[in-house]
């Protein structure tokens, strides 16, 4: 970035508060410097000579605002995830509250599963890597496990079910034989599990989960290393829409201190060893 491209004291702020608006993405201060080279990089590949001309591309409503907000999202966030990311956590998934989750839906079995954030669907792929192990006689059960992000680039890896190594650097020998097909140095993953996941893209903050027929009678939502980029505002929202969507007595597993200081009077906070959880209270 020249000494020619700086955005002011004022448009950065007004830049903020926009993408907070849109997204729910803060950008804190250490950060500027570098959100500041991310508008200029995308002011360039639009030819865009001034800021405050970028700044009302983006406050438009019109399909040339909403491609470029899908831009400049693929900056602002980040991809960064990798199979049984937490073990932790996994195990305490693993062990215990989908064991008794399936032991309470045994009469119906119907189980749905929230993935909010997903990226690059790690995370949902690993929940459904555990599912297939924990149902016996799973073709029996209506099963939906639903990733959602606000990155469409990440949600094109997710669908493809390709990845590398590196995605796998925490899943043990055992499973990688199992469901990944290794080829070129990528590994593939095994098509009855990727077929267990659907991926959709959402923004948790703007949009209506009441116009998605699939977001309702949740019985778990993770949202994990998520909220640590949202502002508080953004993520009392959030909060308010996955209390709506979720079963009485549904778990929601956020990162481990995401949601301190908000307000979780309808929660009911349960400590376990590996983490702590938020199950809705039953009226």
């Amino acid at each position: 970035m020249s000494k020619a491209e700086f955005l002011s004291v004022a448009l950065t702020k007004a830049f903020i508060k926009l993408i907070a608006q849109q997204t729910g993405l803060e950008i804190r201060e250490r950060d500027q410097t570098d959100f500041s080279e991310k508008i200029f990089f995308r002011m360039k590949a639009l030819n865009i000579l001034f800021p405050e001309y970028y700044y009302q591309l983006l406050e438009a409503t019109t399909i040339q605002s909403y491609q470029e907000w899908q831009k400049l999202v693929l900056l602002l966030t980040n991809v960064e995830s990798y199979f049984f990311r937490d073990k932790e956590q996994f195990k305490l998934l693993g062990d215990r509250i989908l064991p008794e989750l399936i032991q309470s839906k045994e009469h119906n079995k119907t189980l749905r599963i929230f993935s909010a954030g997903c990226s690059s669907g790690e995370e949902p792929l690993s929940i459904a890597i555990l599912l297939q192990e924990l149902i016996p006689y799973r073709e029996q059960w209506n099963l939906m496990i639903l990733g959602v992000d606000i990155n469409q680039e990440a949600l094109k890896k997710a669908k493809q079910g390709i990845y590398t190594p590196w995605s796998l650097r925490s899943i043990d020998p055992e499973r990688m034989q199992r469901y990944f097909l290794h080829f070129d140095n990528q590994y593939h993953l095994d098509m009855q599990i990727q077929q267990m996941v659907k991926f959709k893209y959402i923004n948790l903050l703007k949009d209506s989960f009441n116009e998605h027929n699939e977001i309702k009678d949740i019985d778990l939502i993770i949202c994990r290393n998520v909220f640590i980029y949202f502002e508080t505002s953004a993520i009392a929202k959030v909060l308010d829409k996955f209390h709506h969507i979720l079963q009485p007595s549904g778990y929601l597993i956020p990162g481990h201190t995401e949601l301190f200081g908000q307000d979780l009077s309808h929660f009911e906070t349960k400590l376990f060893p590996e983490s702590l959880v938020y199950i809705k209270k039953s009226v």
